[in-house]
């Protein structure tokens, strides 16, 4: 039995959710082997799965490297024709029939894949019938079959921690850790899944069917003191995409660690409006030293347009209590929503100069994703089709209101607002200066005369 990673160009973080289904499937009682192959040639991938010789292989699928998997599942199916060839992950679950109609992929797991992997091999061991496992898309006989979906898991203390041991953590570094951090040993660690908000360019609650599952504080701590004491682990980045949603089991967490006197420091992702300054002194106490806010926009008419659910009072708020306790708060922004104009542009940077996040804001361009309200709109503006995922092109920027050339311009234009000696660098790297020459203000009809 053979578990395999997707495929990426580097290494930021040990792959947890590849290492949550080996772990799953070596409880159960399968020979199991797992590689994070972010790194290897495809030559590299074609030897292993031939000195391996697996009866299965399960690959990870995310929008932008589905080529990269579908590329690693017609080598599998060269190597050996008779390998069952097992895809999951986000893209894979969104287009599962389009995924299947590849002919060397046999079957997808939808959403979450620790009971499903277990069950499905074991059916496969058996050569049992796939038509009783929940949470699988497959191919029989030309016809491609969706069983009934499998529940969502409550609790995810059911679960055992991830197979940590097939990875050498001093090989992941990822760009988001502080210098004075960088060479400390660490990983992340993910306390809970999914997000009950419905933000219009994200597809995690769609993914996740709208729930916030959670493991307990106990469970938690229980995984970061064995991090410490096997692999001494000393970073951690809390890499839920909502944290602090129970500010209850949050403050639980940071006793636990201080209850147990673990060293380490971590930092973690939530929303502003998911913050208050009794937490934020607990977190800072257990360790904690650098929050990341998805703030994305400093316009009320754009947060409100792409769904955020708080105000512009609110992530100032929370960027002031966080710096209070002693915490670095830092963002993400984004450029090119729906509605967006220079005029938005600079009400971002006024809001980054009165917020003071510590470090320069993650800045991106609107992304056409999968699972989005974004994408629904995209489809019905003619921008993009199920079948453009068929095509060997990167996810689309969302061009319903500018032509990439603009939102390029208009991401510098963030860039230069808040940081001009970025934008000065930017340009000697190669970026033609004449090309956010302020001529470009008059065809995107916006009075900047206040910049």
């Amino acid at each position: 039995m053979s578990l395999e990673a997707d495929l990426k160009p580097s290494k930021t973080w040990v792959p947890l959710g590849i290492a949550y289904l080996a772990k799953s499937l070596c409880t159960s009682g399968f020979d199991v082997e797992f590689k994070d192959l972010h790194d290897y040639e495809w030559n590299e991938v074609e030897k292993l799965i031939s000195d391996i010789s697996p009866d299965l292989i399960g690959i990870s699928c995310f929008t932008f490297g589905r080529i990269e998997s579908l590329k690693a599942a017609a080598l599998a199916k060269r190597v050996n024709p008779n390998i069952t060839v097992v895809m999951g992950g986000p893209h894979a679950s969104f287009f599962p029939e389009q995924i299947l109609m590849n002919e060397s992929v046999d079957i997808v797991v939808l959403g979450e894949g620790e009971v499903t992997i277990v069950e499905l091999a074991g059916c496969l061991a058996e050569k049992e019938n796939l038509d009783q496992i929940k949470g699988i898309a497959y191919k029989k006989n030309g016809r491609i079959y969706r069983n009934l979906p499998r529940p969502r898991v409550k609790t995810l203390d059911e679960f055992k921690f991830p197979a940590y041991d097939a990875f050498d953590i001093n090989q992941y570094k990822s760009p988001e850790i502080p210098p004075q951090y960088s060479d400390l040993p660490g990983t992340h660690v993910i306390t809970s899944r999914g997000c009950p908000f419905q933000c219009k360019f994200c597809s995690v609650n769609h993914f996740f069917n709208g729930k916030w599952a959670f493991r307990s504080p106990k469970n938690v701590v229980d995984e970061v003191e064995m991090l410490i004491h096997t692999l001494g682990v000393r970073h951690i980045y809390f890499s839920d995409d909502l944290f602090t949603l129970n500010h209850d089991r949050t403050i639980a967490i940071c006793r636990e660690i201080l209850d147990r006197k673990l060293d380490f420091v971590w930092m973690a992702e939530t929303r502003v409006d998911c913050v208050n300054e009794d937490m934020l002194y607990w977190m800072r106490k257990a360790g904690c030293y650098r929050l990341y806010y998805g703030v994305e926009s400093g316009s009320p008419k754009i947060l409100k347009l792409i769904n955020k659910g708080f105000t512009v009072k609110q992530v100032q708020t929370a960027f002031k209590i966080t710096h209070n306790a002693g915490i670095e708060p830092c963002c993400f922004l984004m450029v090119g929503n729906p509605g967006e104009t220079p005029g938005t542009i600079f009400e971002t940077v006024n809001l980054i100069f009165k917020i003071r996040p510590t470090a320069l804001p993650i800045i991106g361009i609107t992304t056409i994703l999968p699972g989005t309200d974004q994408y629904e709109l995209s489809k019905k503006q003619g921008i993009i089709t199920d079948d453009y995922w068929l095509s060997d092109d990167p996810p689309p920027l969302y061009t319903g209101e500018y032509s990439v050339d603009d939102l390029i311009y208009l991401q510098m234009l963030l860039i230069k607002g808040i940081c001009p000696e970025l934008y000065a660098y930017l340009c000697e790297m190669g970026f033609d200066e004449n090309y956010f020459h302020m001529r470009k203000i008059n065809r995107l009809d916006h009075n900047i005369s206040h910049a």
